[in-house]
């Protein structure tokens, strides 16, 4: 057997009293997790059958975990989606699905309000479907065929409608076990995240639970600083997963109680900037800080950066966890070598089977078992991969192509500067000017022109932007990669 549940029965049964999850509101042992996904993994068996869609349309945090569990204790394929959607989305994501039940917030009554659509604000809430006490005999656990369909992911549609992921029990059993042998984790993590079960980073997080015996504390919230801080001491937190807008936050003000608790840091989503990872450095001086990157495709990772290698290899994106193989391509598919920038292919038994409903994508994204990531990247002599940026993001400027993450590194060095993106925006003599939207940081001063020429010291004269505009925020998904096709209409609206 195979898979989150059977890593859960295992961990309950080893350590039933130790504590599993935990948020603002309520705390689960792993045998009160066990036993709650067991309520519901036997409510689900009395209205469906087995192979049926369970969408979880719900912040995280302990319920989601509960659903999350019990969903697939029960044969059904759990489908995380972020609620903040718009309504458009979600409804468009629930008819893709085609789900037996949903469940979500009491919000979303005005998105949904049918037989099939559950409410769910609390941990009490779930008394309607967890009657009476559960033992682990209540119900058996589902034969974990590699190929079974455990959960659909949604991409985080950054640059158009979000795709079904599909991913199957042998998928998370791989990039589980290359998480846990890269990261070295263990039953003595204390796991702090604000990160969405809607994603596969975040659901990471309830995969290395499970498998390992950690512990994890969720806040989806990260902006409320003050509990946030109060969690990381009290609760005795020793590792942090989040992405580089967690970070911003969490380290902005000092706080010398918790930090050197930190034994463990992983950053993914998008490569944290030079100012921000040293930051991160001195606010967690004993942590062993790792730099992460993947996609939902390959269940959440593909290759992690080791803590040693931190100062030796900036701004790279580190090496394949085990069970994965990389290559880099040109435009035909021919392999390339050390220092020449192409597309990245995947290929390992983490790798998606393909996309929910959608077998064209599929063919167009998997050849012959690799997976094309969509990602430009570029490798050292030593096999160290370095991320410059994604390839339907490319556009040209000039005659010139044009890589927006390579100038948004850049910018965001400069001091003064919180954070930063880079688009093409249309123009009649160069096909695109290259624009940049930043934000400064409280009480700067920064000036277009000051950015356009630290840009001009750092960057190929081709590449420096042509206009540079000041907003409030860039707008990111809850995952934190920013949000294109949002920021292009709210530049051109303004």
């Amino acid at each position: 057997m195979l898979g989150p549940c059977f890593w859960l029965f295992q961990t309950a049964s080893r350590s039933p009293g130790k504590e599993a999850i935990f948020d603002e509101e309520l705390s689960l042992s792993f045998e009160g997790l066990y036993r709650s996904a067991i309520g519901v993994a036997k409510w689900l068996n009395r209205e469906g059958e087995s192979g049926q869609r369970v969408m979880i349309a719900m912040p995280s945090g302990v319920v989601s975990a509960v659903l999350y569990f019990g969903s697939i204790l029960a044969g059904q394929v759990a489908a995380p989606v972020d609620p903040s959607l718009r309504p458009e989305q979600l409804d468009l994501i629930r008819k893709e699905i085609d789900p037996h039940w949903v469940f979500g917030t009491s919000e979303l009554k005005r998105v949904w309000n049918d037989s099939k659509f559950f409410p769910v604000d609390r941990y009490q809430d779930l008394s309607r479907l967890i009657s009476g006490s559960q033992t682990f005999k209540d119900i058996n656990l589902p034969d974990e065929d590699p190929s079974r369909l455990v959960n659909i992911v949604y991409t985080s549609g950054t640059t158009g409608q979000p795709k079904g992921v599909m991913l199957s029990a042998g998928n998370l059993e791989a990039v589980i076990r290359g998480i846990v042998k890269a990261l070295a984790i263990d039953e003595e993590a204390r796991i702090f995240t604000a990160l969405p079960f809607s994603h596969t980073y975040g659901l990471s997080q309830l995969w290395l639970m499970a498998k390992t015996g950690a512990s994890v504390g969720v806040v989806p919230d990260i902006t409320n600083m003050a509990t946030i801080k109060t969690i990381l001491l009290e609760r005795k937190i020793n590792t942090i997963a989040g992405v580089p807008y967690h970070f911003a936050l969490i380290t902005r003000r000092g706080d010398k109680e918790s930090s050197g608790s930190i034994r463990l840091v992983t950053i993914a989503g998008e490569g944290p900037s030079k100012p921000l990872l040293e930051r991160v450095k001195t606010s967690f001086p004993n942590a062993r800080i790792h730099i992460m990157y993947g996609l939902t495709e390959a269940s959440t990772r593909l290759t992690t950066l080791p803590s040693e290698d931190l100062d030796r290899k900036e701004n790279s994106i580190g090496l394949p966890i085990e069970g994965v193989e990389l290559k880099i391509v040109d435009e035909e598919g021919r392999e390339l070598g050390p220092d020449q920038p192409g597309e990245l292919i995947a290929r390992g038994e983490n790798i998606t089977p393909g996309y929910w409903r959608d077998e064209a994508l599929t063919r167009k994204t998997i050849i012959n078992g690799w997976l094309r990531t969509g990602d430009i990247v570029k490798k050292d002599e030593e096999g160290y991969y370095y991320h410059l940026g994604r390839k339907d993001l490319i556009f040209k400027s000039g005659g010139e192509k044009i890589i927006p993450d390579v100038i948004e590194r850049a910018i965001r060095e400069i001091e003064g500067v919180r954070d930063a993106a880079v688009f093409g925006r249309e123009d009649p003599y160069l096909g695109n000017r290259i624009c940049a939207a930043v934000v400064r940081k409280r009480g700067s001063d920064l000036t277009p022109n000051e950015i356009i020429s630290a840009c001009g010291k750092k960057l190929n004269r081709l590449w420096v932007p042509h206009e540079v505009i000041f907003i409030k925020e860039i707008p990111r998904t809850p995952s934190g990669k920013t949000q294109y096709d949002v920021l292009k209409k709210q530049v051109i609206s303004d």
